[in-house]
């Protein structure tokens, strides 16, 4: 079954909906940050209890993703998108109201459910806009995903300041209510090209794989990365994730389709993907560290948790202008050599941190990380909605934003365990710039893998892409 195409003045007001839930979303997580030990001392929870808590949002999205992106497929998207605001703005409310760690960390779950948007949304995109403008319309959600990093970055502190800390929660709340009633009234039912079941069987195992998995990185710079307690969580989520594969091969309508994945263009996305993820953690783990350093160590800023907020404010600024023309460079220089573009972009912002002793060399770094993953990110979601089929669109997408949070995760592990090798009280210098060396050696591995993509994308309905 084909779903309708809104005539085109809704179509762009579909495309504002959407971009409008991406931005609240995402604005929500980021302006929480800076107030992390409010909330700890307002609900009573130890260090590691609020550290988990709001590890909890990315252990639920990388559960939840999956599934919404495969519930996007079989249902109308239409009424996933509205359960999936309705869910996270429950879970807002609770953790505003939240007078304990439990009740907090229940909020926080649920808020876990938005990480399904962007793939969602990619699914809706590619049923309700125009050929021309489905890239540019992936590129605006990457956008707004960076202009609200930016945006709650640059306003957290002042609310912090002037207003109780559940103001946090409240005015994002706002927006995402906002989002609803703007999608109730304004999206149309976007009915699945097939029908089918969820395989519950392998929603349970992926989420065990994946939480086994990521709790393993989480804990990995206190457990040692050769402890028996990391090395046996890996080794068990491993062969979860096997069984998992089995079970997906075997099963008529899978929650992942692991056939389409091992396709060359999707399986270069995921793992270009996932070293993208993993050579970020320079940019969102040392930075905010060396400007919260004292000036004394010769190389720290001496900086306040506003500077901290303030480093990574151009990464989001850029990231918004360069993702949205992600379509346009493309049907310039062609898919591969964007992808190779952010790759480098993203190479040059790690490599421009070996001389970050200076303020402007690290607006500098986070301004070229940002054109760096906008375009990155932009183009892996382009190749997904011009090669995938439409009834797998979202649960691809869905896949591809779970392996780049999973490079994420063990990205910040392996830079905090390489701070962590000298030993010392404060990370040396000659620490920091192993890391990234290490960063940007790690994401030339991506530029390598783009080369590796056709340099144009000529199909719009089948799994491959060809040459140009």
């Amino acid at each position: 079954m084909t779903a309708p195409t809104p005539l085109p003045d809704r179509s762009r007001a579909v495309l504002a909906v959407l971009v409008l839930a991406a931005f609240a979303y995402n604005g929500l997580e980021t302006v929480l940050a800076p107030a992390v030990p409010l909330i700890q001392k307002a609900v009573g929870a130890s260090t590691p209890a609020i550290a988990w808590v709001f590890t909890g949002v990315l252990l639920a999205g990388a559960v939840a993703t999956p599934v919404v992106g495969r519930l996007a497929d079989i249902r109308d998207k239409r009424r996933i998108l509205l359960w999936v605001l309705a869910i996270v703005g429950v879970g807002t409310i609770v953790a505003a109201l939240a007078k304990s760690v439990l009740v907090l960390a229940i909020g926080q779950l649920l808020q876990g459910a938005g990480l399904g948007l962007i793939p969602l949304s990619v699914g809706i995109i590619r049923d309700t806009q125009s050929p021309n403008r489905m890239k540019a319309g992936s590129g605006m959600l990457i956008g707004a995903s960076a202009l609200a990093t930016a945006v709650g970055l640059l306003i957290a502190g002042s609310i912090v300041a002037r207003m109780p800390y559940t103001w946090l929660f409240w005015f994002p709340l706002m927006l995402i209510g906002l989002a609803f009633v703007a999608a109730w009234f304004v999206v149309p039912s976007c009915p699945p090209r097939e029908s089918g079941r969820l395989d519950w069987p392998g929603a349970v195992l992926l989420g065990l794989g994946l939480t086994g998995l990521l709790v393993a990185i989480t804990e990995s710079s206190s457990w040692g990365w050769t402890s028996g307690r990391f090395l046996g969580l890996v080794a068990a989520s491993l062969v979860v994730l096997g069984v998992f594969a089995v079970v997906e091969v075997r099963t008529e309508t899978p929650l992942v389709d692991l056939r389409m994945l091992g396709t060359r263009s999707v399986l270069l996305v995921c793992v270009v993907s996932f070293v993208v993820g993993f050579g970020s953690f320079t940019i969102f783990v040392l930075v905010p560290m060396l400007v919260q350093l004292p000036v004394s160590t010769g190389y720290g800023l001496g900086g306040s948790a506003t500077l901290t907020g303030l480093s990574l404010v151009p990464l989001g600024l850029v990231g918004t202008l360069v993702a949205p023309l992600t379509g346009r460079l493309e049907r310039a220089i062609g898919a591969r050599a964007v992808m190779a573009l952010g790759a480098a972009l993203l190479t040059a912002a790690n490599l421009a941190l070996l001389g970050a002793s200076q303020a402007w060399v690290l607006f500098l770094a986070t301004a070229l990380a940002g054109a760096g993953i906008g375009l990155a990110l932009t183009q892996s979601m382009n190749i997904v909605l011009t090669t995938v089929p439409g009834e797998r669109t979202a649960s691809v997408s869905g896949m591809t934003f779970v392996i780049k949070a999973v490079g994420g995760a063990l990205g910040a592990q392996v830079g905090a365990g390489m701070l962590a090798a000298g030993g010392a009280a404060v990370p040396a210098w000659s620490d920091f710039r192993t890391a990234f060396v290490v960063g940007a050696a790690v994401v030339v591995v991506a530029v390598l893998l783009s080369f590796a993509l056709p340099a144009r994308i000529e199909t719009t309905a089948q799994d491959e892409m060809a040459l140009a």
